[in-house]
């Protein structure tokens, strides 16, 4: 089965930094603590962060675990440029490049835990990079903006969406900045949730906002890979995976639960957990029998996953500047990451993240969507981003192709979307109803059902394995 359907290679990709030995070592889940007598077998669907940590879990415990895996790779939307082997390699830089999850948030988070545990070397973008902001086709930092009254009014907005106590509508509408400001509104309240501020709903976020415990600082890795992270952590139960096998079916009428692949094959469990991406879910990807309960299919209506794409660049020469982190505003690519920043000397690749109704648009452009974004740097940029672009060298010496790469999350099949997100109406109780097990047999994680306020991260995915777990073996105990 091939996979590569979203995940594209465009021209030559990019290198990223090489793995410290003997930094990532394997680790086992710190005193467990007693078995638990189980004679049953649990599968999980799926091998992203939420499956991997769920079945260590449960592993742990003794109990039987086996993992179905969709894709050619673990790690879920935590995708690494540098493992994708079918792609050929050149480029100046030398840190990691992420498609998917490139920001963890919070030291003390569930994954800033794990990043704690291996001691390895954080830049945090608060104090070691500097945010630019668009306004007027113009990029600057808040101290070069001044007093500018826009920019004022979208970050006060944004700082105090965790005590928003307006009326349940989108972020938009509760904001009501100046035009001026839309684009960096959506950018800050819209697309950084996931979509678009005309689609996110403003109670929700502060809502979910209010749970989080942890501090919420984001940085980045120096050197390693967030899916070399993430294999290593989980590298005692990957024996358990089986790749390559796209669940389509869950029969859980009688007493044993039948899942059956896209080829076919028909698989056994007393127990399953089910990872499988929200975007999956509302398009029938995995149906049920008997079909999914009410009160979780109007739960999972209320949570939106939209489109979602994610650009690498890579440039002669960093034009953006080098000390620059976030850049928040534009249009096209409302979410810019100089993704270089204090790793390396070579600063010269930039991530764009755009989710919604822009990404599903910039997705039918299919090759294009690279000339609209470089059009869109180069009337912020001075017209650098076109001049400055990287090629590859041909063995004559004269330039090839365009140095860049496209990760399509809205086409991949085994995802059809970038991040949940809450809408207008919409509360952190719809992901408690899509979370709930089903006759003590059936049971979901995954971002979209975490319910402590990180959902859409890397963090919300380990929540939801650590609950999921918790569950499952208190129908065990209580049997």
């Amino acid at each position: 089965m091939k996979r590569r359907k979203a995940l594209k290679k465009i021209g030559i990709g990019f290198t990223a930094g090489a793995l410290m030995p003997g930094m990532i070592v394997s680790c086992s889940k710190d005193d467990p603590g007693p078995e638990v007598p189980y004679d049953g077998t649990v599968i999980i669907i799926g091998a992203g962060a939420a499956g991997l940590y769920a079945a260590d879990i449960l592993h742990s415990k003794g109990i039987s675990v086996k993992v179905l895996e969709a894709s050619n790779q673990l790690g879920g939307r935590i995708r690494s440029l540098r493992n994708q082997k079918e792609i050929l390699v050149q480029t100046s830089a030398d840190f990691p490049v992420e498609l998917g999850a490139e920001i963890i948030y919070g030291n003390s988070s569930a994954f800033g835990k794990i990043i704690e545990k291996y001691a390895l070397t954080k830049i945090e973008l608060n104090t070691q990079a500097t945010e630019q902001f668009i306004l007027d086709s113009q990029a600057k930092s808040a101290t070069d903006w001044g007093g500018d009254s826009d920019l004022a009014a979208v970050r006060n907005f944004v700082a105090a969406l965790p005590t928003y106590g307006g009326g349940d509508v989108s972020m938009k509408q509760a904001a009501g900045v100046s035009p001026r400001a839309d684009a960096l509104l959506n950018s800050m309240a819209g697309n950084f949730y996931g979509s678009s501020s005309d689609q996110v709903g403003a109670k929700g976020v502060s809502e979910a906002l209010g749970l989080i415990e942890h501090e919420n600082n984001p940085f980045i890795i120096k050197t390693n890979p967030l899916q070399d992270i993430i294999a290593s952590r989980f590298s005692q139960i990957t024996n358990k995976v089986q790749l390559n096998a796209v669940v389509k079916s869950i029969n859980y009428a009688g007493e044993k639960i039948l899942i059956t692949d896209k080829e076919g094959i028909e698989y056994e469990a007393d127990k399953v957990i089910v990872t499988t991406s929200l975007g999956v879910l509302k398009s029938g990807g995995v149906t049920f029998s008997p079909g999914l309960p009410a009160a979780k299919v109007a739960g999972m209506n209320k949570i939106g996953m939209d489109h979602c794409v994610r650009l690498a660049i890579d440039f002669k020469k960093n034009f953006w500047g080098e000390d620059s982190g976030y850049i928040w505003g534009a249009t096209l690519g409302p979410l810019m990451l100089n993704s270089g920043v204090d790793r390396s000397e070579f600063y010269r690749t930039l991530t764009v993240t755009v989710h919604g109704p822009k990404a599903q648009e910039l997705s039918a452009m299919g090759d294009g969507i690279l000339d609209a974004v470089l059009a869109e740097l180069d009337a912020i940029y001075n017209n650098q981003a076109s001049l400055f672009i990287s090629k590859v060298i041909n063995p004559d010496g004269t330039e090839g192709n365009r140095i860049w790469f496209l990760a399509d999350w809205g086409k991949d099949e085994f995802f059809k979307g970038g991040m949940s997100y809450l809408k207008v109406g919409a509360s952190v109780a719809d992901r408690e109803a899509l979370a709930a097990p089903i006759n003590n047999k059936i049971f979901f994680a995954g971002e979209a059902t975490d319910v402590k306020g990180d959902a859409g991260t890397i963090n919300g995915a380990l929540n939801s394995a650590e609950r999921v777990a918790e569950e499952l073996i208190q129908t065990i105990l209580s049997a």
